[in-house]
């Protein structure tokens, strides 16, 4: 998990807090019908760490709460990352 080398920032339940919305958006992500160029993959999944942890930072600690912070945020990039909805 993209986490762990922030672990002594965080208590453990804001840790798994991180990884649960992670691991929930990733999968609300694959459910979805995207496009993702499998070179992009990497870049989305970072974009998504990256997401939430600036949210965790700024206090933002519910998983469900982190995760949708963090979907929202991915929609603002989606043409800058190289994928989209498929129609």
């Amino acid at each position: 998990m993209p986490f762990q080398s922030y672990a002594s920032y965080f208590s453990l339940e804001e840790l798994k807090a991180m990884r649960s919305a992670y691991a929930a958006a990733l999968n609300d992500l694959s459910s979805q019908t995207l496009t993702v160029p499998p070179g992009k993959v990497p870049a989305l999944k970072g974009k998504l760490a990256q997401l939430i942890l600036a949210s965790a930072c700024n206090k933002k600690r519910e998983a469900d709460e982190l995760k949708e912070i963090a979907l929202r945020g991915l929609r603002t990039v989606r043409r800058g990352v190289g994928y989209s909805n498929a129609a």
